[in-house]
């Protein structure tokens, strides 16, 4: 029987109690017979990229998110929490337990922007463990107690699947002492390099890992090429459709996923000025598995004398139509919402008003409650600004990347898909116009 891998996240360098828990849990959890995945020395200064954490929240089975003051400001506790609230997305049975260390409270959790979260948490009902009073010992106790039997693991974890696929790939590689280079060309620090040891199917699981962090095109770009003409090309055909999207922050892209089956409207806009965007957004939010998603993107050109939201609520019909295969007898009302599938429509809001684009994400949910839409608006907005109607209410997401980035990586990745896919070049391919 496989061991089962429990992550711990926490920032306790700099608090002893927390430090002292964080030893007891896992000792705990040792003595109950599971892997404990803890970096124990913590982050060196300047560090951004920890190779190995990406590995363990890839593999872990279980995770405990120790959530002191220093975790509610650490920017890596906050990834470690984003990832691997992502994979639960898809997998429920994964076990993601939050631990208030000290003073912090449940409040303190969502104003830090851990607000998922804190959801689990009032799942799970873990104590505040300054507030009993507790030992280091008996806090680790109180957790260990309150740590449930791990269901049985539910196959459907996109997230590890896409990560397994892409090491599938990099296996492919017939001259295996080119994988440090891609390492190399990633930007992975020296120490890691030598993690890349040639013919392993480690070497394959640490690097496919990487594709957790988030990199630039350029940079993906020249990891790419020196491998291209050392596999063959339905392998590499394969790997730059997986890998495609990992410009995109997924810590940023998982919000755009569905609230939850049963919750009927959802809309987000997003900040971005080009469509080919939100495709890529959809395609790391659900780890290019299209199995789970259909998207389509709808736009109008310089409408003239036409009325814009008129011809945008045209043109969002006809291609719902063409996806689903009805004709002008059908009522638009009656496509199918697809099972275990979302459907997304990427409204490019370029052409019209954010006004008329909101009366149409209004009409598309009034004929189809179901329908997810991902609204390109037409200039860049801020937080503080008025949004119309429906808009008023729903997420702006605004990526850590500015035009300038994001026309660059559009540019690089039609460049990758035209030198090495099979796919039509000019476009994304998972993007149904």
């Amino acid at each position: 029987m496989r061991v089962v891998k429990v992550f711990i996240s926490h920032s306790t360098s700099r608090d002893e109690y927390g430090r002292w828990v964080r030893e007891a849990l896992c000792q705990g959890l040792r003595d109950r017979g599971y892997e404990v995945l803890v970096d124990a020395d913590g982050l060196r200064s300047g560090d951004e990229w920890r190779p190995r954490l990406y590995c363990w929240l890839r593999e872990c089975r279980a995770a405990v998110v120790l959530l002191n003051r220093a975790a509610l400001e650490s920017d890596w506790v906050r990834r470690e929490a984003d990832i691997l609230m992502w994979r639960r997305s898809f997998n429920g049975s994964l076990l993601v337990l939050p631990v208030l260390v000290g003073d912090v409270t449940a409040e303190d959790v969502r104003e830090a922007g851990f607000g998922d979260l804190s959801e689990v948490q009032m799942t799970h009902q873990v104590p505040t463990t300054a507030s009993l009073k507790l030992s280091p010992s008996e806090a680790a106790l109180e957790i260990l107690d309150r740590f449930p039997d791990l269901p049985r693991h539910e196959d459907d974890d996109l997230v590890s699947r896409w990560v397994e696929d892409i090491a599938a790939q990099f296996a492919q590689v017939w001259t295996v002492d080119r994988l440090p280079r891609v390492g190399a060309a990633l930007g992975l620090p020296e120490r890691d390099l030598s993690s890349l040891v040639p013919q392993s199917d480690v070497s394959c699981g640490f690097l496919a890992a990487q594709m957790l962090h988030t990199h630039e095109a350029t940079r993906l770009d020249k990891a790419l090429r020196e491998i291209s003409r050392h596999m063959d090309g339905s392998a590499l055909d394969h790997l730059v459709h997986l890998v495609l999207p990992v410009w995109i922050d997924p810590t940023s892209a998982r919000w755009i996923l569905p609230p939850g089956w049963g919750r009927d409207r959802h809309a987000v806009v997003l900040n971005v000025q080009n469509p080919e965007t939100g495709a890529y957004y959809l395609g790391r939010a659900f780890c290019m598995d299209g199995s789970r998603y259909c998207c389509l993107t709808v736009g109008t050109g310089p409408c003239g004398e036409e009325d814009p939201e008129t011809e945008l609520r045209n043109a969002c019909e006809r291609a719902i139509r063409s996806v689903f295969g009805m004709t002008s007898r059908h009522a638009l009302e009656d496509a199918p919402e697809q099972a275990d599938c979302h459907t997304y429509l990427i409204l490019d809001a370029e052409h019209c008003t954010l006004e008329q684009a909101a009366k149409v994400v209004d009409w598309l949910h009034e004929k189809l409650p179901w329908l997810h839409v991902l609204v390109i608006p037409p200039q860049r907005l801020e937080e503080r600004d008025d949004r119309p109607g429906g808009l008023a209410d729903i997420l702006l997401l605004t990526p850590p990347f500015g035009a300038d980035d994001e026309r660059l990586a559009i540019r690089v990745g039609r460049g990758m898909l035209l030198d090495w896919s099979a796919a039509r070049p000019g476009g994304v391919p998972w993007a149904r116009r």
